[in-house]
């Protein structure tokens, strides 16, 4: 009786492991199908606009801490710009660097249906810019 109950023991923690593990991390309490849910989760490249000028953002969660990171340019000819921020439920902060050192702007945005909509900001936020990405 004792070896069957260990034999349980083991089998039921083999099965349970692996699910905690796909539970932990920074979006393991984040609701269901929320936006903090589909970044935090893995890698992904949005494309959309931001001024009516086309950009594709390519975002992926911070290895080793919270936060999402990532790069974006516009079609037509630019150079990469870097973004870091985070996501909490629907909303979405990142900053950006032109230079990998200084902001140089700043992102606020909000979950509405398969798309983030939100306002683009230059860093002393004399400019601003509507935004939008279109979610996979």
């Amino acid at each position: 009786m004792r070896s069957l109950l260990t034999v349980l023991v083991l089998c039921c923690a083999s099965v349970l492991t692996p699910a905690r593990a796909a539970t932990a991390g920074p979006a393991a309490n984040a609701p269901e199908g929320s936006l903090q849910k589909t970044l935090m989760t893995h890698a992904l490249v949005l494309r959309g606009q931001i001024d009516g000028r086309d950009i594709q953002l390519s975002l992926q969660p911070k290895k080793n801490e919270d936060g999402l990171e990532g790069r974006y340019f516009f079609f037509g000819g630019s150079p990469e710009i870097l973004v870091a921020g985070e996501v909490e439920g629907d909303d979405l902060l990142m900053e950006e660097s032109v230079n990998g050192k200084d902001v140089s702007g700043q992102w606020e945005g909000h979950r509405q249906g398969q798309s983030i909509t939100g306002t683009w900001s230059s860093a002393d936020g004399s400019i601003s810019k509507p935004f939008a990405l279109q979610l996979p």
